[in-house]
């Protein structure tokens, strides 16, 4: 007996000895890296903004307030060191040099904001409490979740992490990639005795002429995004390559296709881009009542935007309006022809510009290529807002 309670506990040993690796390699990234959400939103994953505990405290950047709606505004005095935190009713303000908190009034507080990666770190538990907010921290497939919502959240966490799946799954790889070290390119031997005289003419090692001078003088183009939406794998390309370059939208549905759609909707709001609707030809807003109400029962939130040909009836039921600088839902018949119509309105303009993509192949074809494209112009591409619309 004794002997065989000696091989079962050594065999209990080894096997976790085998197994504290892999454990020890889970706790580490579980303190180290986490994912951040604000209501439906996925926020970047960088180590900049990386939430942290200390002193048993859980610490999220100011851009969870300042990048987000929560209703909780951020402003940093830097003359007098101070980070506050607002709403209507209540303030919050940091001391930064002193440390601890008032609320203005004369109630003062233990706890302490920091200062870190050049972001203001503010301790969650004690802010969601002061500002009526509640947070929870989630395990994922990846690392675990840091989530902030507010009463306007209308997703669970589990119904969050089966829409936003995709995204985690793709900006993990992407954060994971991004530590991996440069490893040089091996030279050719064969290149070794090429002509490296830039003076000849051809030479494929030249550098462009007025190259640093093109480069100073580019622009970065500013994109408001609209899409209407056609067919789910289409809406769902389009998406896969908004997600793959970090760039917004907002997508505009009929009201009456957003029955059995729920997925697709879900995956769009915690992806972060927005929705709005189509109002029908006839001018009907009960139609937009309705679209919101199953928004509402779906994903939590309603929007005020409009895709409509008559504004009028829209703007007087309160919706907001968006009319494009530039509609490419049928211009030309070619994905590239598409995407170079796109380009050379963008590059035209001044400021920001508005465009509106159709639902169809092309059109995901060819935001695939201006989304390439502007990403190396290091260009923006936003979803439409109600201030972009009348």
């Amino acid at each position: 007996m004794k002997r065989r309670i000696c091989s079962l506990l050594l065999t209990v040993a080894v096997v976790f000895s085998l197994g504290m690796p892999l454990l020890s390699a889970r706790s580490e990234a579980a303190e180290s890296v986490y994912f951040t959400a604000v209501n439906e939103q996925l926020c970047p994953l960088n180590d900049e903004t990386m939430p942290f505990w200390s002193g048993g405290n859980l610490y999220v950047p100011s851009t969870v307030f300042s990048s987000y709606d929560l209703d909780v505004s951020y402003v940093r005095d830097t003359s007098a060191q101070t980070a506050i935190l607002y709403t209507s009713q209540r303030v919050l303000e940091f001391d930064l040099v002193g440390g601890g908190a008032n609320n203005k009034t004369g109630t003062y507080y233990s706890a302490s904001a920091v200062s870190r990666n050049g972001y203001i770190y503010f301790p969650l538990a004690f802010v969601c409490n002061y500002f009526r907010l509640s947070y929870s921290v989630v395990d994922t497939a990846w690392v675990p979740m840091v989530r902030v919502r507010d009463s306007s959240s209308g997703l669970s966490d589990r119904q969050f992490l089966d829409a936003a799946s995709s995204l985690m799954s793709s900006r993990y790889r992407a954060y994971l990639q991004s530590k991996q070290p440069t490893v040089p390119p091996t030279p050719d031997p064969d290149t070794n005795n090429a002509n490296t005289n830039t003076d000849v003419p051809g030479n494929e090692t030249q550098p462009p002429e007025n190259g640093d001078e093109e480069t100073e003088n580019r622009t970065e183009a500013q994109v408001l995004l609209g899409i209407r939406a056609g067919d789910d794998n289409v809406v769902s390309d389009m998406l896969d390559t908004l997600d793959q370059y970090q760039y917004k939208a907002t997508f505009f549905f009929d009201p009456a296709s957003l029955e059995g759609r729920e997925d697709l909707l879900r995956r769009i709001v915690a992806s972060g881009h927005r929705i709005g609707l189509v109002q029908p030809s006839d001018g009907d807003t009960a139609a937009l009542e309705e679209g919101n109400d199953q928004l509402r029962r779906c994903t939590g939130t309603v929007t005020r935007l409009v895709l409509s040909s008559t504004a009028k009836s829209a703007q007087e039921a309160g919706y907001a309006v968006y009319q494009p600088d530039f509609s490419a839902e049928s211009v030309a018949s070619s994905s590239s022809s598409r995407a170079n119509r796109i380009l050379s309105r963008i590059e035209g303009s001044t400021g920001t510009i508005g465009v509106l993509l159709g639902g169809d192949s092309v059109s995901a074809a060819a935001l695939r290529i201006v989304c390439s494209t502007l990403a190396e112009q290091e260009g923006s591409v936003r979803a439409v807002n109600e201030t972009a619309c009348t």
